[in-house]
């Protein structure tokens, strides 16, 4: 029987347009009703997933599994912290090679180039150093619209046995196209958390569904009991998958949701 649903939200929860439409808002809140955990994993940091949380039961994974974050009693019960001289070096690397970088520190974000700051974020003024001893980086994204940039840091990240790149996508914003990378530490993914805040609830594995659409899902969809790729996720993601859904233009949380329903 199933216990709980976690669901991705950028493309797989919302639409294009950004939206959860009212057919998955409905069967978010009939299986809520029935006793289902909803829980939103997402490698937002926790400021930009918050403001989804209604759609959630109680919980909120962020930061690709380095956040879990519960929002009633507003507390965090996990939180995977970064080395602060990695974070130091990568800050270095990319201002020296003109990047953007995004620091991801609980309720907040530290952005190097205030042109790129987001409602919730700060603009980061004062030494990078005197920084991180005040506050605990969880994730970093790094931005740019050079694709060769990327792929530097990417090489040297992969020599560090301590983080990992958990997830790669396209940043659209002040109509430009950045290529963007998040960085946490190596023990960090969605399925780890996932499986971390089932057992914490006492669902067995075998009880969950995982929905998403991208390379940071892959873990999480191969733990789970049944694992959903979305209609438009790549090839690669819906053949690791055991079920397909409809597109997140075509409600393919809902259509999860439904059936589940239906079968209860």
């Amino acid at each position: 029987m199933i216990k709980a649903v976690f669901v991705d939200i950028d493309k797989t929860l919302l639409n294009s347009k950004g939206e959860v439409t009212k057919r998955t808002v409905s069967a978010i809140q009939k299986a809520k009703e029935k006793g289902i955990q909803i829980v939103l994993i997402s490698g937002r940091s926790r400021m930009s997933a918050i403001k989804f949380q209604e759609f959630s039961s109680r919980y909120l994974i962020n930061c690709n599994g380095a956040d879990l974050y519960d929002y009633q009693e507003k507390e965090v019960l996990y939180q995977s912290v970064m080395d602060s001289q990695f974070c130091q070096q990568l800050y270095e690397m990319a201002n020296e090679e003109e990047m953007v970088i995004k620091l991801d520190f609980g309720l907040s974000r530290a952005v190097n180039q205030p042109e790129y700051l987001e409602d919730y974020e700060i603009h980061l003024t004062e030494k990078i150093s005197d920084f991180l001893q005040q506050n605990q980086i969880i994730q970093i994204a790094m931005c740019s619209e050079n694709e060769n940039k990327i792929e530097k840091v990417k090489n040297w990240i992969e020599k560090q046995t301590n983080f990992v790149v958990t997830n790669q996508f396209i940043w659209e914003v002040n109509g430009k196209q950045m290529k963007a990378i998040h960085i946490t530490n190596s023990n960090v993914s969605k399925g780890n958390t996932m499986a971390a805040l089932s057992k914490f609830l006492k669902i067995d594995l075998n009880d969950v569904i995982a929905i998403g659409d991208k390379t940071n899902d892959i873990s999480m969809i191969k733990m789970a009991g049944i694992g959903v790729a979305m209609g438009n996720a790549p090839d690669e993601i819906k053949k690791i998958a055991d079920r397909v859904t409809a597109t997140n233009e075509e409600d393919g949380v809902a259509e999860v949701l439904e059936k589940i329903l239906e079968e209860k």
